[in-house]
């Protein structure tokens, strides 16, 4: 009764948890490494979230555990059959995979007792803290955003806060979603409108610091959601006419950083380049030099993919035909322009509907059988497809339980937009969510990731609340959408 009632006075108008939420998820800086997993703020919320879902649990509360404990049974059904030695890993990984999802209760018990209008608040000034160092840092030593390190230049962020490391840089694409939230974030609380103009001012030139630093990433999946962004102001301005000058200071803060970005020599795009490339014949001449290093698993894994080629043609009693040869050429390029993406996911659906029940086990590829995988697919642990990777993970014994946890949420989503009053962030809160659990989920295991995966279920959280919060008394220290 003690901790529920302490747990009440912070969540409370002028306690102190929704601001201490607000800068343990916009601030994703690593704090130390443990077992050699870097570590983030969002991890200091774990107690809160045990707490926020013993709580408010219910139905969704229980599908979740029905997942985890699914999910154990799969890593000891696979054990079992194919024991590899690592059974305490892929533990962890259950573990890992189930952290991010459980920021959902977090959302639903916040949402509850503070307007959605004062947590995008506080997630939004203290995101302006951290886009605003970070990109000030790039100017100011007139470097690159997206950066090539190590002796194969694989592809990193070019993120520091304050001397800190930032979590999960490398790959780009983690802190390239997570900086899209944010940039959602900051839509809702500037469109709205409800903070003071030198604050509005602020969260307009770090919606400007999203859009640098996002279109300097040179992310083709982090662009297009980009053009998400662009989308949803758009769309706002139409519906809403009294929110259409505050619409144009948030285009026009994205389309400056587009601006600078091409004043500072981004010339080039690896997307225009990529869809170029697709497009293109496939020739068999030599290779002109490239223009960016590449990693030398991508260099084995084509090599890998010619001696595949060649072997198929030794072995048909026939030879090939010149639409099995196209499409040989073709599933390359378009693996090519997915930056191997389309093999993993094609590898991993394979796998499943080979272990359609129980997965994999929480294991990586070949847990039953590694012959004729490549390097690439050994060296993975994801199909690089948020659904797919839960369905090739745990099986179905998993993936059903988890997303019935995912219905239910949304169930009581909808049913508390339609009962609580209409305000922006309500609505960029829905198009970060949709976001998030659409193109995003689909471009990247971005929801596993405890950084822009925490942050999407828990606004996933705060929208299911909504239905708690049109049944219980108005909070009078909330603040109040117009």
């Amino acid at each position: 009764m003690f901790v529920a009632q302490k747990m009440h006075y912070l969540n409370a108008g002028g306690g102190i948890l929704v601001p201490a939420i607000g800068a343990a998820m916009s601030l994703p800086i690593v704090m130390f490494s443990l077992l050699g997993y870097d570590i983030n703020p969002a991890f200091l919320l774990a107690p809160l979230i045990g707490i926020a879902f013993l709580m408010s649990f219910g139905r969704t509360g229980l599908a979740y555990i029905v997942a985890a404990v699914c999910g154990l049974a799969s890593i000891l059904a696979a054990n079992k059959i194919s024991a590899d030695g690592a059974l305490v890993k892929h533990i962890f990984s259950l573990v890992l995979i189930m952290f991010s999802p459980s920021f959902l209760f977090l959302g639903k018990y916040v949402s509850k007792s503070n307007d959605i209008s004062k947590v995008f608040y506080w997630l939004s000034l203290f995101s302006s803290m951290f886009l605003i160092v970070v990109a000030a840092r790039i100017f100011y030593l007139e470097q690159e955003v997206r950066i090539y390190i190590g002796p194969y230049g694989l592809a990193a962020m070019n993120a520091e806060f304050l001397g800190m490391p930032v979590f999960a840089t490398f790959g780009v694409l983690s802190l390239a979603h997570l900086v899209c939230l944010q940039a959602m974030i900051l839509c809702g609380s500037l469109i709205g409108g409800k903070a003071t103009k030198p604050v509005l001012t602020l969260f307009a030139i770090a919606l400007f610091c999203a859009s640098f630093l996002i279109v300097g990433s040179d992310s083709r999946s982090a662009q297009i959601l980009l053009m998400w962004i662009v989308g949803s102001i758009v769309v706002y301005a139409i519906r809403k006419a009294n929110a259409r000058r505050m619409c144009a200071v948030a285009l026009l803060s994205i389309l400056i950083s587009f601006a600078i970005n091409h004043a500072r020599g981004m010339s080039s795009n690896r997307m225009v380049a990529s869809i170029e490339a697709i497009n293109s014949v496939p020739t068999e001449s030599v290779p002109a030099p490239l223009e960016q290093p590449i990693a030398q698993e991508k260099l084995i894994e084509e090599k890998e993919h010619s001696i595949a080629l060649e072997k198929l043609i030794q072995e048909k009693e026939h030879p090939i035909t010149p639409e099995e040869l196209m499409e040989e050429k073709w599933e390359k390029q378009a693996d090519q322009f997915a930056t191997g993406r389309v093999e993993l996911a094609i590898a991993g659906a394979k796998e499943f509907m080979a272990s359609p029940l129980i997965g994999n086990g929480f294991s990586g590829y070949g847990r039953y059988s590694n012959e004729g995988l490549s390097t690439a697919l050994l060296a993975n642990s994801s199909t690089h497809v948020y659904y797919l990777t839960l369905l090739w993970k745990g099986g179905l014994i998993f993936f059903v339980p988890f997303v019935v946890m995912i219905l239910l949420n949304l169930k009581a989503a909808i049913i508390g937009t339609k009962a609580t009053e209409h305000s922006a962030e309500r609505f960029f809160a829905w198009t970060a969510v949709l976001m998030a659990f659409g193109p995003m989920a689909m471009a990247w295991d971005i929801l596993i990731v405890p950084s822009a995966g925490a942050l999407a279920f828990f606004l996933f959280g705060l929208l299911g609340g909504l239905k708690n919060r049109a049944a219980s008394p108005v909070n009078p220290f909330a603040l109040h959408s117009t």
